[in-house]
């Protein structure tokens, strides 16, 4: 029979314990030091996008803003010209355009002064 050479003393349990706990901390280390980096480069990257579009005056806020004023106009001047028409057809209505007000034969009143009939309109948010 042939004898087995003698393999390589082994470490005690406690020290390949001590080894495995170290790597597993590394490993940890590591993941986290990846996460905070990749957080850290997308608000980054975010608030330069974000920046660069404020400062280049492109504010979204803002457009949006003033596309619902010109859309919130945009409709005001459409039911003015569609009540104008109605009221100019029909002869229903009395224009006394000496006063600033038209009157319909229903009673309602709407004021005609200032920019060609077209009202000013005021919107609040809350």
């Amino acid at each position: 029979m042939t004898a087995c050479p003698p393999s390589a003393p082994q470490p005690p349990a406690r020290v390949l314990a001590r080894r495995r706990r170290e790597a597993l901390r590394r490993r940890a280390r590591r993941i986290r030091r990846a996460v905070a980096a990749l957080a850290i480069a997308l608000f980054l990257a975010s608030f330069a996008v974000i920046y660069v579009q404020l400062a280049s005056g492109h504010d979204p806020a803002l457009l949006a803003s003033a596309s619902r004023r010109r859309a919130a106009a945009a409709s005001t001047r459409t039911r003015t010209r569609t009540r104008t028409r109605h009221s100019a057809g029909a002869g229903t209505s009395t224009d006394s355009s000496s006063q600033g007000t038209r009157t319909s034969t229903d009673g309602s009143e709407a004021n005609s002064e200032g920019s060609g009939g077209v009202s000013s309109v005021t919107t609040s948010q809350s």
